[in-house]
């Protein structure tokens, strides 16, 4: 059995999660908690010292994107033409610095300095708003409506649809939801892929006031 290990929060994981879902492979959600974290890096189980892992019988593959290409192919999400293929992975590496928008904020323990700084981050001239300003013209170059002009959804997709909209599910403080409200190409792509078929089988028994809330169709109608 495959098991994925991460923290209790959709995240670097998410994508990871979805696919895995999708593939219909035996797997395990493993959820740790900080303690349990220090616990596997002080041991030695963690390749790079950070999570998310995937153990396989194999061993460990760490890395979120190594995993999610991974387990992307198990579920039919690799493009088989190698041009779109690669097309995908170069979404997938363009959108790092997004990934990485908050990585200066973790560190904050003043929380009214963490939200200042946050809230700065998207400004008219915030390292996120830039993010977010390509993200919106790279789905507006899409011929398909999807993240790399696949053909049909892929990894790529998962990755941009889940790290994206989590970014305002409320689990970083100093992030609102209205923020979102300003990008109508990437408003228009959340509802392409919320309301696919294979993602709201997936999401189908979340809550709106579970964490996963922004990845529901219409999440964020009531956003302006």
């Amino acid at each position: 059995m495959l098991q994925l290990v991460y923290f209790p929060v959709p995240g670097r994981a998410e994508a990871s999660r979805v696919a895995l879902a999708l593939s219909g492979l035996e797997w395990e959600d493993v959820e740790v908690d900080g303690a349990r974290f220090e616990i596997m890096k002080n041991n030695g189980e963690l390749p790079w010292g950070m999570l998310p892992v995937l153990q396989t019988p194999d061993g460990t593959i760490a890395e979120s994107t190594a995993i999610l290409r991974f387990v992307g192919h198990k579920a039919g999400l690799i493009p088989t033409d190698q041009y779109q293929c690669a097309k995908a992975d170069e979404f997938i590496d363009g959108m790092e610095p997004l990934g990485r928008v908050l990585d200066s904020t973790f560190g904050i323990s003043d929380i009214d300095e963490r939200i200042q700084r946050r809230k700065a981050l998207f400004e008219p001239q915030g390292v996120g708003t830039k993010n977010l300003l390509l993200l919106e013209q790279k789905i507006a170059q899409s011929e398909t409506g999807w993240a790399a002009s696949t053909g049909d959804m892929s990894i790529a997709d998962l990755k941009l649809f889940t790290e994206l909209f989590g970014l305002f599910s409320g689990n970083y403080d100093g992030i609102e939801a209205d923020v979102i409200s300003d990008y109508p190409r990437l408003l228009e792509y959340h509802e392409k892929v919320s309301t696919d078929v294979r993602i709201r089988a997936h999401y189908a028994n979340v809550k709106p006031d579970d964490i996963r809330w922004t990845f529901l169709p219409g999440a964020f109608e009531n956003s302006n």
